[in-house]
């Protein structure tokens, strides 16, 4: 697999062989279909640029991402590592608009993509009732988040600092992958 390849195919390891689910609708865990609150839901502006490692079975790549949310909704773009647009996502709406580069492999689903962000940055209070109508549940203690599911933790997310700016870990313990994020707050 090519390392661009392995970048958007993360957050599909687990899901190959099921229909897609809705485009604001995520596999984080085997069975565990994660509605991303609308990012709406937030009722705050901001704007950061991020360097994501992601890693997955002994295999490493970065890429870039630009995120901005305002009330009226979410724009995400992100680069491969030569610097080429491999995915933009708007969310101003009811369900998020996709438009992948040619390139990438069909499978990839961006509502991946837009879990694993609301799971590392959204507030609980949004988090817990969406978890739950997944068949899941949060667990907060300090700066750790753990989504748990049939009993086991199957996301784990360290975010040292508060808020939007700084260093995030994500494991995703279900599908094997880590996501290592470094962001940079541009606006508040």
């Amino acid at each position: 697999m090519r390392r661009r390849e392995l970048l958007l195919a993360l957050p599909l390891a687990g899901c190959a062989t099921v229909p897609p689910p809705p485009a604001d609708t995520a596999f984080i865990a085997p069975g565990v279909a994660f509605r991303v609150p609308a990012p709406a839901l937030l009722r705050q502006s901001v704007a950061v640029a991020q360097t994501v490692q992601a890693n997955y079975g002994g295999m490493a790549m970065v890429f870039e991402a630009q995120i901005a949310i305002t009330p009226a909704g979410l724009d995400l773009v992100a680069l491969d590592g030569l610097g080429r647009r491999a995915l933009t996502i708007g969310w101003h709406g009811a369900a998020p608009v996709v438009e992948a580069a040619p390139w990438l492999p069909a499978q990839v689903n961006a509502a991946n993509m837009l879990a694993d962000i609301a799971l590392i940055y959204w507030p609980e209070a949004l988090l817990r009732p969406a978890l739950a109508a997944a068949g899941a549940g949060l667990e907060v203690a300090g700066p750790r988040r753990s989504v748990v599911a049939g009993g086991q933790e199957v996301v784990r997310v360290a975010l040292p600092q508060p808020g939007w700016g700084g260093r995030a870990l994500l494991q995703n313990l279900a599908f094997g992958y880590s996501l290592d994020v470094q962001s940079v707050l541009l606006a508040p």
